[in-house]
């Protein structure tokens, strides 16, 4: 998060990296069980003409909170797909950060819509007890995979929220101010690369 530095106290700060942290690691531990799992299934289904029983029951909801989570990272570190043909195009960083501000309002506006949605959901399976639907031979809750849309969209919308905020505290000067930092210090690893 580019202004995160010099618009949060500290102990905020570090609370906000400690979450990017768990989510990074717990992403960066459940990723390696997709492929290791196909590649069993592979060896169990084809060499040794063996079922890998329910593999998918128990896959799903890892996966789901695998790329929630890691959706939601991507919003902490503003990597989504994007067109910033503006940047290109013109110099005037006050329009470059009006642009990026209202962005972030309309991206913060759609994320609370998907969050309110995940709530829907989690509250419809959470009051469906003790009928949950459940995944038919492991008998897996749907709410573990939809708890990790929830979570996913919840810290989307966190970090949205906290972009915005920084956004209009720093405006477009600080923002400026914290573009060319970011430019300098990436073309400075950039010269060390070769």
């Amino acid at each position: 998060m580019l202004l995160i530095d010099n618009g949060l106290p500290s102990s905020m700060v570090r609370f906000v990296r400690a979450m990017v942290q768990i989510k990074s690691i717990l992403v960066a531990i459940t990723l390696p069980i997709l492929p290791i799992t196909f590649f069993f299934v592979v060896i169990f289904r084809y060499i040794l003409h063996w079922d890998l029983f329910a593999y998918e029951e128990w896959l799903m909801p890892i996966c789901f909170w695998i790329f929630f989570l890691g959706s939601a990272l991507g919003t902490y570190y503003d990597r989504q797909i994007n067109a910033d043909l503006l940047d290109t195009i013109t110099d005037n960083l006050t329009l470059i950060w009006l642009r990026k501000l209202i962005i972030q309002i309309i991206e913060l506006f759609i994320t609370f819509v998907l969050i309110y949605w995940a709530w829907l959901m989690i509250s419809d399976e959470i009051a469906a007890y003790p009928n949950w639907k459940t995944t038919i031979a492991l008998k897996i809750p749907f709410l573990y995979p939809r708890l990790g849309i929830f979570m996913g969209f919840a810290f989307m919308g966190f970090y949205n929220a906290l972009s915005v905020f920084l956004m209009l505290r720093a405006g477009p000067n600080g923002y400026a101010e914290a573009l060319k930092t970011k430019n300098k210090i990436k073309a400075e690893q950039e010269g060390d690369a070769y």
